[in-house]
């Protein structure tokens, strides 16, 4: 089963905000743990674990709670962990440092930064920099205001996401309150029905401060004695500001209400809602306050300037501003139209910040595939290149995957097996810096040297993943290539090797040993099959199938034609497929040679297979060889492949070891013998290891972890 760990510093950040997303992965299946440091039972969990969590930065609890979670995450290898408050995401990514790097995504949601337009040094210097540092250790950052997002956006190396706050949840006022009720409850308070109510609902705190909010209306109250405040809110000064009202001759007008659960019921009795914060997140009073169609007086502070726009569905003052905020109220005590028109405007407004509109922007974060960016230096289609293919078709279901290569042939095969691209004119820094800004890949996997090298030098958050599909001439000698290699290497999390003999032959391979994965390469039998299907005319005896390149050794195959005419005195018919750097010395060989009437030049195929099946044999004389895809594609037209035997074609024939030629005269005996009586040995033991879809996907999916 999935696990989920939601953490927070206390059981009330939970309990307030986040009760519906916990129902969210029960009802999908997942076990779901909080982690807080309170002992309160929390709906939909399912483990409730004790984590002794300090608000202040500067207490060493916060060192053992590191500690003792770290223990927890690794041990309950959870999927996803999505933590809250800013000393609770602190102590949960160091302690998820481990299990996000095997796979464990991390979300951390900011519901307020410490650091803001305004904000204390104290707290840029010292809030600041852990959360960038910490960014680069976490999956998703989710903002809930736009001065949040747009800093994050710009200076943090993370996926950010802006989200409007924790959703109002419209269950909480599925109610209707008569006259008579609503006339109760202020009697409850000892209102009267003329009193005229402002509402600011808080925990009593420097941050939302309640004793400017006094000092600033005491004038008003004394000129307007029906004026009254109703603060309900947890007491986070010991009683200061209750004795500041007192001492102002206020305390008949100043309700404190301590911790309520009818914030709702009493929103409904309110006039307006105001609000005299330092700073917020994205406050859920004043969303609360314009879903019950309150008009709403705020102080300019981020979070208040989100929901708030001066004149239309309330007024913002500046923080400092007593004059312009009593100015305000008075406004609207005074003009009940005014009033009215403004509630009208909050009740239209406040739908984009409904529950059920923020659930669904979670469930595209929480849902999200990880995006995998593939990068290819070459424009034509060949080996690599069907590799990358392959990986996006077969997992694309699981994951968001994009190709990115050259401007060039590549682009026709690209569209025929509706694979998703973004081409360039350049493989370069730039370029492929740009696509990374367009795209965000979480993922960058290159394809061959040239694209690795260039991803390993990006200033970017992300998995890099090098992939070696051949086994290059330079592999096994120290040469500018492999140096660079040895360099490039070091920047990546993992390195995909299509045979052990590609890994054994690096000359480096001691320095990758940790980072490397042996993934023979898939093929899809059936579309290869189906593809053979096409009608095709000729027949051939042998056919070169592969990229006329030195590795491959097209020149060689050549000779053995020569060799056999030679050898036999009889004609033969043969064909080449592929394209590359040799194609005009290949050309220039069968002319010398005289062989213009034996060796049909195909170039490169769209699809190659109705071409395949209608050949006795396939030659691959590779010098290098990483895999040897064109082999197991042969395989599945049931075509035995005569070979060199170098790299991974040694692996793949291990069961064939006939088809392996040492010397030139085994190529033209053996190509002899098939062509005059065919060949009778099973490709099973090919087929079942390099056509097993599932072991390939699984292989991948342990790459991308």
């Amino acid at each position: 089963m999935k696990k989920v760990l939601f953490t927070a510093t206390v059981d009330s950040h939970i309990e307030l905000f986040h009760v519906p997303f916990l129902k969210y992965f029960k009802d999908n299946g997942y076990e779901v743990h909080v982690a807080t440091s309170g002992n309160n039972d929390i709906p939909y969990c399912d483990k409730k674990i004790k984590i002794s969590f300090e608000r202040s930065p500067f207490k060493l609890n916060n060192l053992k709670a590191v500690r003792k979670l770290k223990k927890i995450i690794d041990n309950e290898n959870y999927d996803v962990i999505h933590t809250h408050t800013p000393m609770g995401s602190v102590v949960t990514r160091l302690a998820a440092l481990k299990a996000r790097r095997h796979g464990t995504r991390v979300i951390y949601t900011a519901h307020g930064f410490h650091f803001y337009k305004g904000a204390p040094l104290l707290n840029w210097l010292l809030f600041y920099p852990v959360e960038k540092i910490l960014a680069k250790y976490t999956d998703e950052l989710i903002t809930i205001n736009k001065e949040d997002y747009t800093l994050a956006k710009n200076k943090f190396n993370v996926n950010v996401y802006y989200v409007p706050g924790v959703g109002i949840d419209e269950n909480k006022f599925n109610f209707n309150m008569s006259a008579n009720e609503k006339s109760n409850l202020r009697k409850s308070l000892g209102l009267s029905n003329d009193d005229f109510i402002m509402i600011f609902p808080a925990e009593l705190s420097n941050r939302k401060r309640q004793e400017w909010l006094i000092g600033s209306i005491k004038d008003l109250i004394n000129d307007y004695p029906n004026i009254h405040i109703l603060l309900p809110g947890r007491d986070n000064l010991n009683g200061k500001i209750q004795s500041f009202a007192k001492e102002l001759g206020l305390n008949k007008n100043i309700h404190f209400l301590g911790f309520r659960k009818d914030i709702p019921q009493l929103l409904s009795i309110s006039d307006i809602a105001i609000s005299s914060s330092k700073q917020e997140g994205l406050p859920v009073n004043i969303m609360e306050a314009m879903y019950v169609g309150l008009p709403i007086i705020a102080t300019d502070c981020r979070g208040n300037r989100d929901l708030v726009t001066d004149g239309i569905n309330g007024y913002v003052v500046p923080k400092n501003d007593s004059y312009s905020f009593v100015k305000r109220i008075k406004e609207l005590y005074l003009n009940k139209q005014k009033l009215i028109e403004i509630s009208r405007k909050n009740r239209t407004d406040i739908n984009k910040y409904l529950l059920s509109n923020i659930m669904d922007n979670m469930k595209d974060i929480y849902e999200r595939k990880t995006k995998v960016m593939h990068v290819l230096a070459s424009n034509k289609f060949s080996g690599a290149e069907n590799v990358a293919c392959n990986i996006i078709k077969q997992l694309n279901d699981e994951y968001d995957m994009i190709y990115v290569a050259t401007k060039g042939n590549i682009e026709d095969i690209l569209i025929e097996r509706n694979i998703n691209y973004i081409l360039i004119d350049k493989l370069s820094f730039r370029n492929i810096k740009k696509t990374l800004k367009e795209f965000r890949p979480d993922i960058i996997h290159a394809h061959d040297f040239r694209a690795s090298l260039i991803i390993s030098i990006l200033k970017y958050k992300a998995k890099r993943i090098s992939q070696i599909h051949q086994n290059p001439i330079w592999f096994s000698k120290i040469n500018i290539k492999t140096i660079l290699y040895h360099f490039t290497s070091k920047k990546m999390n993992k390195i995909a090797l299509v045979s052990e003999s590609v890994y054994n032959e690096y000359v480096f391979k001691n320095n990758i040993k940790n980072k490397v994965f042996i993934i023979p390469n898939y093929v899809n039998k059936n579309f290869i099959i189906n593809q053979s299907k096409a009608h095709f005319d000729e027949h051939f005896d042998v056919c070169y199938f592969g990229r006329l390149s030195t590795e491959k050794n097209p020149l060689q195959f050549i000779r053995l034609i020569k060799l056999y005419i030679d050898t036999y005195g009889r004609k033969i018919s043969a064909c080449m497929i592929g394209n590359g750097n040799l194609h005009d010395e290949c050309i220039k060989l069968i002319n010398e040679y005289g062989l213009e009437d034996n060796i049909k030049m195909m170039g490169f195929k769209k699809n190659p297979f109705k071409i395949l099946k209608n050949c006795k044999c396939i030659i691959m004389p590779s010098v290098y060889e990483g895999f040897g895809l064109a082999a197991v594609e042969s395989a599945c037209l049931s075509k035995p492949v005569l070979n060199s035997g170098a790299g991974g074609l040694k692996e793949i024939f291990k069961e064939n070891k006939w088809l392996i030629c040492k010397i030139n005269e085994d190529y033209v005996y053996k190509l002899h013998f098939i062509i005059q009586n065919g060949y009778k040995g099973s490709f099973d033991d090919i087929l079942n290891l390099y056509t097993n879809l599932d072991n390939y996907k699984n292989n991948i999916k342990k790459l991308y972890k």
